[in-house]
């Protein structure tokens, strides 16, 4: 007896396939002729329901001690990611627009999971899930923001592979050699990872070993699914991203089969698996290169403000700051960094350079010229530069105390308030590139590009949004235009977009707030929200309903039901002035179907959940067109299918029905 979506059944052993030219088996006429008790005996008893991560709030009550327990729990990342019904993101707020109508995290929602401890669990999964035409699902950690590890309501009846207990982490002492290749192919350092590794787990035990492997920055995310659409960390443009140094990967293929990815076996496979999303199979562990850790960080900063300044004062200076970032970026020395855009009611600006054993006097000598062009526009603009070199503690870098038990390294961030159980109001990025700023003639591309960032970052910055902490911002760590001759070299053998080696900065915007939709409002509700909430939403004392939900969460419930009242009409206009952001950026950055576009490209990571033309903005023409042909060799029955992967146009919008096609 198993117990599917809520009801018990019993199923039918004579049952042997299910009809395969209609939809996926999602409903529950379909999945009660399923039986998922050989898929049970076949994993040893890891078949597991998919409870909700509050789940004691819903069986003890909401003001239950084991209820209060979870709840406070909800501002640790670890306690969402090891969890099989746990997950960071809990929507996307509906803009308002009939094409646009968001998401809310739906839990229970997986038919079941099985929770892998090994390969063999993954392999009979998948291949279960094939044979009986089910929709299948992968999660790791639940970070995804678009719901495609477990959480969006289209998913419902699907069977989800949990590859989180898949936790190995293998040094390798002598140098690796991919299988299927000769000596010449041989990595020194190399490790191996399983597929449930976070980078909480792999980089202090790097660092333990004087090594550093170039991943992600939030340390809750998993290393496997940030590798599959790039993965870029503090010193990407020294040492490539994620994707970059991924040597191997052992996965299972939607037909159950279990392959080697590499540049010597299934090399097409392995070229899409580095920066061509998911979709291709499930990876069950990966090998990545290391480097040293570094002897020093160097750190270079231009800051420059304008008094009084007029607009063509805050245009001007604009100019100046992507000039310079420019000028990193093609000196490829491999600096990272963030940018400054000033505006009429922020008119300070600057330009940050970080990178591994980096050269200080040359990062000066890069912002040089904007430090200059300052000191020539009169007294009300001042500047300065300002380095310093952070040279490895003879202790190591890792320093303890960090939130869940962590240690904090300088290229990581063990907490990531912003990501922690949030839904998102609105995401967008797009790619800056050197040919946008290089159109002429004369300086219009910078021009241009200056217009549109003082624009965005003004209406980031003003009404409702001026309350709110996220704004516009630009860094140069997830581009590769400034990247090393190695990380370059590294890039140009993966499937990540090749317009990253055009670009001088990743423009991104993302907004999101703490939430927990799936339980009614409670004042127990607010006091477990409310840290988060005043830091990120409702952020003023002088705000009418800070005094408010600041008297609910401490146990008023009536003060607790006008707070969340209070902030569930003030979103819709939160929403409304995103939206107007949206429409600039698209305005200031359009859509196009060129292979690589000067002014268009997101990340796949991190995008617009209705991003247009996803293929070219995510990957460029030629590029897709490669992909899609390995999608259709290794999953030609779109087993893999999810949101905006590589194939998924050929699918209805929810991903269960071939075009055409109804729903089992």
């Amino acid at each position: 007896m198993l117990r599917v979506l809520g009801l018990a059944v019993v199923f039918s052993e004579a049952v042997t396939a299910l009809d395969f030219s209609q939809c996926r088996c999602t409903s529950y006429n379909c999945l009660v002729e399923v039986p998922f008790h050989t898929l049970n005996a076949s994993v040893n008893g890891r078949l597991v329901h998919v409870p909700d991560e509050m789940k004691p709030c819903f069986i003890d009550g909401i003001q239950s001690f084991e209820c209060a327990v979870d709840l406070n729990k909800t501002d640790d990342e670890f306690f969402y990611t090891s969890q099989v019904g746990g997950f960071m993101h809990s929507g996307l707020y509906p803009s308002g627009r009939r094409s646009e109508p968001g998401w809310t995290l739906a839990h229970n929602l997986s038919v079941f999971a099985v929770a892998a401890e090994n390969s063999d669990d993954v392999q009979a999964a998948v291949a279960f899930a094939g044979q009986w035409n089910l929709r299948l699902v992968v999660k790791s950690t639940g970070h995804d923001w678009f719901g495609r590890s477990g959480s969006h309501p289209d998913l419902k009846g699907s069977l989800m592979v949990w590859t989180h207990k898949l936790k190995n982490i293998t040094w390798h002492e002598e140098p690796f050699i991919p299988e299927g290749c000769i000596n010449a192919d041989a990595v020194a350092d190399a490790v191996t990872v399983g597929a449930g590794v976070q980078f909480a787990d792999l980089y202090p035990k790097a660092e333990d070993r004087n090594r550093i492997v170039n991943g992600g920055t939030c340390t809750s995310v998993g290393i496997a699914g940030c590798t599959l659409g790039g993965c870029f960390g503090s010193f990407s443009q020294a040492l490539g991203s994620a994707a970059s140094n991924l040597v191997q990967a052992h996965v299972i293929l939607a037909n159950g089969s279990r392959v080697t990815a590499s540049t010597c076996e299934n090399s097409d496979l392995f070229w899409a698996m580095r920066g061509g999303g998911a979709g291709f199979g499930v990876i069950t562990d990966l090998t990545y290169r290391s480097y040293p850790t570094p002897e020093y960080i160097t750190y270079v900063d231009f800051e420059g403000s304008i008094q009084n300044p007029s607009a063509d004062d805050v245009q001007a200076a604009a100019v100046e700051v992507l000039r310079a970032a420019d000028q990193a970026v093609q000196a490829h020395q491999g600096w990272n960094g963030g940018l400054r855009i000033p505006t009429l009611k922020a008119p300070s600006y600057g330009l940050t350079l970080s990178t591994y054993n980096g050269n200080a006097r040359a990062g000066e000598a890069l912002l040089g010229d904007v430090l200059a062009w300052t000191k020539a526009q009169g007294l009300r603009f001042s500047g300065s530069i300002n380095s310093r070199v952070e040279h490895r503690p003879a202790s190591g870098w890792a320093v303890p105390g960090a939130p869940e038990g962590q240690v904090t390294l300088p290229w990581d961030d063990p907490h990531h308030d912003t990501e922690i159980g949030t839904e998102h109001l609105v995401s967008m990025s797009k790619w800056i590139t050197h040919s946008a700023l290089s159109e002429g003639p004369g300086d219009i591309g910078f021009q241009k590009v200056a217009t549109a960032l003082i624009n965005l970052t003004t209406i980031s910055t003003s009404g409702l949004l001026a309350s709110l902490p996220t704004t516009v911002s630009l860094d140069m760590a997830k581009s590769q235009g400034g990247a090393s001759p190695l990380a370059v070299d590294l890039f140009r053998k993966t499937a990540q977009s090749p317009v990253l080696l055009d670009t001088v900065a990743f423009l991104t915007s993302q907004w999101r707030v703490p939430t927990l939709p799936q339980l009614p409002p409670s004042s127990e509700v607010l006091k477990a929200l409310w840290p988060r909430l005043q830091k990120y939403a409702i952020t003023s004392p002088s705000d009418p309903l800070y005094s408010v939900c600041e008297i609910g969460a401490k146990g008023n419930s009536t003060s607790a039901l006008a707070c969340f009242d209070g902030w569930s009409t003030r979103v819709p206009s939160i929403v409304n002035e995103l939206m107007v952001l949206k429409d600039e950026l698209w305005r200031q950055f359009p859509p196009t179907r060129d292979n690589i576009s000067h002014w268009s490209g997101s990340y796949w990571n991190e995008a617009d959940f209705y991003e247009p033309d996803w293929q070219i903005s995510f990957w460029g023409a030629a590029t897709y067109a490669k992909l899609l042909a390995v999608k259709h060799s290794y999953d030609p029955t779109g087993l893999l299918t999810c949101h905006h992967c590589v194939g998924s146009e050929e699918w209805d919008p929810t991903g269960n029905c071939k075009r055409g096609q109804d729903t089992l």
